[in-house]
């Protein structure tokens, strides 16, 4: 992903190109993620922002973002690292990871989402104050506020804290009182535990949105500049 770039690049593209022109973004943003589906006016605050701004389809969310949604306000984000995540209303998300070099990785306080793998070898960890719920190959409800709940619609979820880790299959559901209690022992859902509230997203144009997404990273990866004699060189902007 996108890094800062060595003292020595620099002065390099200094001498060869004569100071062109800094990208438009920022310096050091890493794109985590797309928008490809939203009810009324979600927001976004970059990590080092001081406002919000509200978010549009196909707009591209970068790691350290914060996507925060109002009552009857629901966002669905594609990330880098193949997980769908649809935040529902009266939630704060902080994108730890998009899930380019690192797991993708987000963190609530007050917050629900639902998940969804978008192939099979991606999986996506959200964070909570009080436990960690890591989602592997399936759909789950994960749910913060004064506590934890997990619910697993298809696959496995294991959730873990300091105190214990407990495993859920589809069909069940765990919460976790507080940051000192242990996960409790996995129960059968029955039908009222179930939410409904994801599908009211509409996520036509999916995997359009995924390949747009991949472009931009690969994009944000090199820059492209021509010398004064016509010649064209890429230059990988990433710091092994």
């Amino acid at each position: 992903m996108l890094k800062i770039m060595s003292r020595p690049a620099a002065l390099l593209l200094a001498f060869v190109f004569c100071l062109p022109a800094a990208p438009a973004r920022a310096a050091g943003e890493v794109v985590a993620g797309v928008i490809i589906s939203l009810v009324g006016a979600p927001t976004v605050k970059a990590a080092k922002g001081k406002a919000s701004k509200a978010l549009k389809r196909n707009q591209f969310v970068n790691d350290g973002d914060q996507i925060a949604t109002k009552a009857g306000e629901y966002v669905s984000i594609a990330f880098i690292g193949g997980a769908e995540v649809r935040i529902s209303e009266s939630s704060t998300f902080d994108v730890e990871s998009g899930g380019g070099k690192k797991p993708t990785q987000l963190f609530t306080t007050i917050g629900k989402a639902w998940t969804r793998m978008l192939h099979g070898h991606s999986g996506i960890s959200i964070r909570t104050p009080t436990a960690v719920a890591a989602v592997r190959g399936t759909e789950a409800d994960i749910e913060s506020n004064e506590r934890m709940t997990v619910k697993v619609y298809e696959g496995f979820v294991d959730v873990s804290n300091a105190q214990g880790k407990q495993s859920l299959v589809a069909g069940q559901m765990t919460q976790v009182a507080g940051a000192g209690s242990a996960p409790e022992a996995p129960k059968t859902m029955s039908d009222s535990d179930r939410g409904t509230w994801q599908n009211g997203l509409k996520t036509d144009g999916t995997e359009e949105a995924v390949e747009r997404l991949q472009k931009e990273a690969d994009r944000r990866r090199s820059l492209e500049v021509k010398t004064k004699d016509g010649k064209t060189l890429k230059l990988n902007l990433e710091k092994k």
